[in-house]
């Protein structure tokens, strides 16, 4: 077990990719700020009331490529027109399984933006989750 400076939102449509990412986070890190969501929206508008210099840890976003209503792209698009000193408060990491529907084109695009700190694919591990915190660590 190990603490950090960061804390987490999951957005994904999935409940059950919530509930696994959740407990991944909870036993990979103790007393960890964890909020979960279904609706990409919704984060953004919290995202967007949140008072700027009143986050002092990193916030890392586990966002869901493929979702209903508001997708991965159309999250990232939004949260890049947020000014950058909101944006500096968070990371996001795009999570996504690979399939022939969504392929390494869709992987290579939504890693284009500048807001995209990682893509890692599902199901999220105990090690991927441990390297990603690593590789953010050293951004900061």
């Amino acid at each position: 077990m190990m603490n950090t400076e960061f804390s987490f939102i999951i957005v994904d449509d999935g409940e059950l990719d919530r509930f696994l990412t959740r407990k991944f986070l909870e036993l990979t890190y103790t007393g960890v700020s964890i909020r979960s969501f279904q609706d990409a929206q919704h984060v953004l508008d919290i995202i967007r009331m949140t008072p700027t210099g009143n986050n002092p840890a990193q916030t890392i976003i586990l966002l869901d490529l493929q979702m209903p209503m508001m997708n991965g792209f159309q999250f990232v698009e939004e949260f890049e027109k947020l000014p950058p000193e909101v944006q500096k408060n968070y990371k996001v990491v795009v999570q996504t399984i690979l399939t022939s529907k969504n392929d390494a084109s869709d992987i290579s695009a939504i890693s284009a933006y500048k807001a995209v700190n990682s893509v890692i694919q599902k199901p999220l591990s105990r090690e991927k989750l441990l390297s990603l915190i690593e590789q953010l660590k050293l951004e900061v």
